[in-house]
């Protein structure tokens, strides 16, 4: 008996759907179907996790992946060798890190691409607190502008 890695199932499979003179839009549909049917059967025998698509509700608090990464007031906030980094800001597609808290995201309404409007909710220091911030990518997205309300406050943020 012969086994097929999962590329030969995969070449096979392409290879008689070429052969259909005209295949229709269902067997297209079946064959990419059956492509990721077994793409997922042989990660799953190779103990790799499955990745789960974000549900809607979680895609809509997320941020895009331009705005994800280390940013810095300073070029000292950027240094990994410095544990005094006040100024440094991780920005992760559902949260914000800073210094001393961490601020979740509970919604995200989007200007544009590159501007977003967050309501966040901080913890740190042992204090919660909720703030309605909105991040700008600026200068062609190498600075991130964080302007917070209540009471209003603006940082510059440079990307490291």
């Amino acid at each position: 008996m012969h086994v097929l890695p999962v590329a030969g199932l995969v070449a096979l499979a392409l290879t008689l759907a070429a052969c259909s003179s005209e295949p229709s839009d269902n067997q297209a549909a079946a064959s990419i179907e059956a492509t990721i049917a077994a793409n997922e059967s042989s990660d799953a025998a190779r103990g790799l996790p499955k990745s789960d698509a974000p549900s809607a509700a979680k895609a809509a608090k997320t941020l895009p992946p331009a705005f994800l990464g280390r940013w810095g007031i300073t070029p000292a906030d950027c240094d990994f060798s410095r544990t005094d980094t006040k100024g440094l800001v991780t920005v992760f597609a559902d949260k914000l890190s800073f210094y001393a808290s961490t601020a979740k995201i509970d919604a995200l309404s989007r200007q544009s691409q590159y501007k977003m409007t967050a309501d966040l909710n901080f913890t740190g220091e042992g204090r919660s607190w909720q703030k309605r911030t909105t991040l700008e990518l600026v200068t062609a997205g190498t600075a991130l502008v964080r302007t917070e309300q209540s009471p209003a406050a603006t940082y510059r943020y440079e990307r490291c």
